[in-house]
Protein backbone atom coordinates (compact mmCIF):
# COMPACT_ATOMS: atom_id res chain seq x y z
CA UNK A 1 0.00 0.00 0.00
CA UNK A 2 2.58 1.99 0.95
CA UNK A 3 4.93 1.87 -2.43
CA UNK A 4 1.39 2.22 -4.83
CA UNK A 5 0.67 5.69 -2.81
CA UNK A 6 4.46 6.77 -3.13
CA UNK A 7 4.28 5.54 -6.82
CA UNK A 8 0.46 7.95 -7.11
CA UNK A 9 2.48 11.13 -5.29
CA UNK A 10 5.16 11.00 -7.36
CA UNK A 11 2.83 10.49 -10.39
CA UNK A 12 1.00 13.67 -9.40
CA UNK A 13 3.99 15.45 -8.96
CA UNK A 14 5.47 15.13 -12.53
CA UNK A 15 2.44 15.83 -13.97
CA UNK A 16 1.34 18.84 -11.91
CA UNK A 17 5.68 20.40 -12.81
CA UNK A 18 4.66 18.97 -16.43
CA UNK A 19 1.26 21.15 -16.66
CA UNK A 20 3.07 24.44 -15.42
CA UNK A 21 4.60 24.95 -18.33
CA UNK A 22 1.46 24.51 -20.10
CA UNK A 23 -0.59 27.31 -18.17
CA UNK A 24 2.53 29.84 -17.36
CA UNK A 25 4.17 31.11 -20.11
CA UNK A 26 5.15 35.06 -21.07
CA UNK A 27 2.34 35.58 -23.32
CA UNK A 28 -0.49 34.67 -20.48
CA UNK A 29 1.33 36.34 -17.28
CA UNK A 30 1.10 39.77 -19.86
CA UNK A 31 -2.06 39.18 -20.49
CA UNK A 32 -2.92 38.32 -17.09
CA UNK A 33 -1.75 41.41 -16.12
CA UNK A 34 -3.62 43.78 -18.34
CA UNK A 35 -7.03 41.94 -17.55
CA UNK A 36 -6.45 41.89 -13.60
CA UNK A 37 -5.65 46.38 -14.45
CA UNK A 38 -8.84 45.98 -16.07
CA UNK A 39 -11.53 47.80 -13.20
CA UNK A 40 -8.85 50.50 -13.19
CA UNK A 41 -9.12 51.33 -16.64
CA UNK A 42 -5.85 49.67 -16.88
CA UNK A 43 -4.15 53.16 -15.18
CA UNK A 44 -1.31 50.73 -13.65
CA UNK A 45 -0.03 49.83 -17.14
CA UNK A 46 -0.77 53.34 -19.37
CA UNK A 47 2.37 54.35 -20.13
CA UNK A 48 3.24 58.06 -21.81
CA UNK A 49 0.99 59.16 -24.57
CA UNK A 50 2.20 58.21 -28.27
CA UNK A 51 -0.78 59.34 -30.36
CA UNK A 52 -4.20 61.36 -30.04
CA UNK A 53 -6.35 60.09 -33.38
CA UNK A 54 -9.67 62.24 -31.83
CA UNK A 55 -11.57 61.09 -29.84
CA UNK A 56 -9.38 58.48 -28.70
CA UNK A 57 -5.56 58.88 -26.91
CA UNK A 58 -3.30 56.13 -27.33
CA UNK A 59 -0.65 55.16 -24.52
CA UNK A 60 2.18 53.20 -24.58
CA UNK A 61 2.06 49.66 -22.79
CA UNK A 62 3.49 49.55 -20.00
CA UNK A 63 2.77 45.84 -20.28
CA UNK A 64 4.45 44.13 -23.26
CA UNK A 65 4.96 40.52 -24.57
CA UNK A 66 8.33 39.60 -25.00
CA UNK A 67 9.02 39.76 -28.62
CA UNK A 68 6.33 41.47 -29.71
CA UNK A 69 6.36 44.49 -32.31
CA UNK A 70 4.15 47.32 -30.42
CA UNK A 71 1.50 47.23 -27.49
CA UNK A 72 -0.44 49.88 -26.63
CA UNK A 73 -3.70 51.23 -24.96
CA UNK A 74 -6.52 53.29 -26.36
CA UNK A 75 -9.08 55.26 -24.46
CA UNK A 76 -11.85 56.62 -26.23
CA UNK A 77 -13.01 59.89 -24.81
CA UNK A 78 -16.80 59.84 -26.09
CA UNK A 79 -17.44 56.49 -24.90
CA UNK A 80 -15.02 56.10 -21.73
CA UNK A 81 -14.35 52.43 -23.08
CA UNK A 82 -11.07 51.43 -22.94
CA UNK A 83 -8.70 48.80 -25.43
CA UNK A 84 -5.36 47.58 -25.02
CA UNK A 85 -3.61 45.73 -28.55
CA UNK A 86 -0.88 44.45 -29.02
CA UNK A 87 1.11 43.34 -33.04
CA UNK A 88 2.72 40.13 -31.94
CA UNK A 89 4.22 38.64 -35.09
CA UNK A 90 4.46 39.96 -38.64
CA UNK A 91 5.47 38.14 -41.79
CA UNK A 92 4.88 37.55 -45.41
CA UNK A 93 4.95 34.42 -45.21
CA UNK A 94 1.63 33.17 -43.89
CA UNK A 95 2.63 29.22 -42.98
CA UNK A 96 5.19 31.01 -40.28
CA UNK A 97 2.19 32.91 -39.42
CA UNK A 98 -0.30 30.47 -39.16
CA UNK A 99 1.82 28.06 -36.76
CA UNK A 100 2.94 31.04 -34.94
CA UNK A 101 -1.12 32.06 -34.57
CA UNK A 102 -1.37 28.59 -33.47
CA UNK A 103 1.25 28.37 -30.76
CA UNK A 104 0.06 32.13 -29.32
CA UNK A 105 -3.17 30.22 -29.02
CA UNK A 106 -1.97 27.13 -27.14
CA UNK A 107 -0.36 29.77 -24.74
CA UNK A 108 -3.63 31.74 -24.25
CA UNK A 109 -6.12 29.04 -23.77
CA UNK A 110 -7.37 27.94 -20.60
CA UNK A 111 -5.42 31.60 -18.87
CA UNK A 112 -6.69 31.71 -15.01
CA UNK A 113 -7.78 34.94 -14.46
CA UNK A 114 -8.44 36.09 -10.95
CA UNK A 115 -9.78 40.08 -10.48
CA UNK A 116 -10.22 41.40 -6.98
CA UNK A 117 -13.00 40.42 -5.45
CA UNK A 118 -14.51 38.03 -8.30
CA UNK A 119 -13.85 34.75 -8.38
CA UNK A 120 -11.07 33.05 -11.22
CA UNK A 121 -11.98 32.67 -14.53
CA UNK A 122 -10.96 30.95 -17.42
CA UNK A 123 -9.93 32.14 -20.37
CA UNK A 124 -11.59 30.01 -23.33
CA UNK A 125 -11.84 30.33 -27.31
CA UNK A 126 -12.46 27.32 -29.36
CA UNK A 127 -9.68 27.13 -32.48
CA UNK A 128 -10.17 27.65 -36.04
CA UNK A 129 -7.93 26.96 -38.65
CA UNK A 130 -6.50 29.96 -40.04
CA UNK A 131 -7.53 30.35 -44.36
CA UNK A 132 -5.20 32.05 -46.24
CA UNK A 133 -8.37 33.24 -48.39
CA UNK A 134 -9.38 34.88 -45.49
CA UNK A 135 -8.46 38.48 -45.10
CA UNK A 136 -8.99 38.66 -41.30
CA UNK A 137 -8.85 35.10 -38.93
CA UNK A 138 -10.13 35.50 -35.52
CA UNK A 139 -10.76 33.78 -32.24
CA UNK A 140 -12.75 35.56 -29.58
CA UNK A 141 -12.23 34.04 -26.35
CA UNK A 142 -14.81 34.37 -23.45
CA UNK A 143 -14.77 33.90 -19.71
CA UNK A 144 -15.84 31.35 -17.60
CA UNK A 145 -17.66 32.01 -15.77
CA UNK A 146 -18.44 35.03 -17.07
CA UNK A 147 -19.69 37.24 -14.28
CA UNK A 148 -19.39 40.37 -13.15
CA UNK A 149 -17.24 43.12 -14.37
CA UNK A 150 -15.01 40.96 -16.50
CA UNK A 151 -19.08 40.33 -18.36
CA UNK A 152 -17.63 43.52 -20.32
CA UNK A 153 -14.35 42.14 -21.58
CA UNK A 154 -13.75 41.14 -24.72
CA UNK A 155 -10.14 38.95 -25.70
CA UNK A 156 -9.28 38.63 -29.26
CA UNK A 157 -6.71 36.71 -31.15
CA UNK A 158 -6.16 37.90 -34.98
CA UNK A 159 -4.95 37.27 -37.68
CA UNK A 160 -4.83 39.54 -40.46
CA UNK A 161 -3.47 40.01 -43.88
CA UNK A 162 -2.34 43.98 -44.44
CA UNK A 163 -0.15 45.25 -47.26
CA UNK A 164 0.94 41.78 -48.08
CA UNK A 165 2.25 40.72 -44.55
CA UNK A 166 0.69 38.50 -42.18
CA UNK A 167 0.15 40.16 -38.86
CA UNK A 168 -1.03 38.40 -35.60
CA UNK A 169 -2.83 41.10 -33.05
CA UNK A 170 -4.00 40.07 -29.61
CA UNK A 171 -6.56 42.74 -28.05
CA UNK A 172 -8.49 43.15 -24.88
CA UNK A 173 -11.38 45.34 -24.98
CA UNK A 174 -14.47 46.71 -23.50
CA UNK A 175 -17.66 47.38 -25.16
CA UNK A 176 -20.31 48.70 -23.52
CA UNK A 177 -22.30 48.01 -27.04
CA UNK A 178 -21.23 45.37 -29.14
CA UNK A 179 -18.62 46.57 -31.69
CA UNK A 180 -17.64 49.82 -29.82
CA UNK A 181 -14.05 49.52 -29.58
CA UNK A 182 -13.58 47.72 -33.18
CA UNK A 183 -13.65 51.06 -34.77
CA UNK A 184 -11.37 52.62 -31.95
CA UNK A 185 -7.97 50.09 -32.14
Amino acid sequence: MCKVTSMLLALLLSLSAGAQGVFVNQTNTALKMVIEDYPNHFSNIKGETIGTPEPAVNYKSKVIIPGSVNCMLTESKTTAAYSWKCELFSSTDFQNAKDRFNSLYKEIHNTIIKLAGEKPSILNGQYEEPDKNRRQNIIHFHFLPNTGIIQKLHVELQLQSEGGEWKIMLQVYEAAEPGNMQTMA
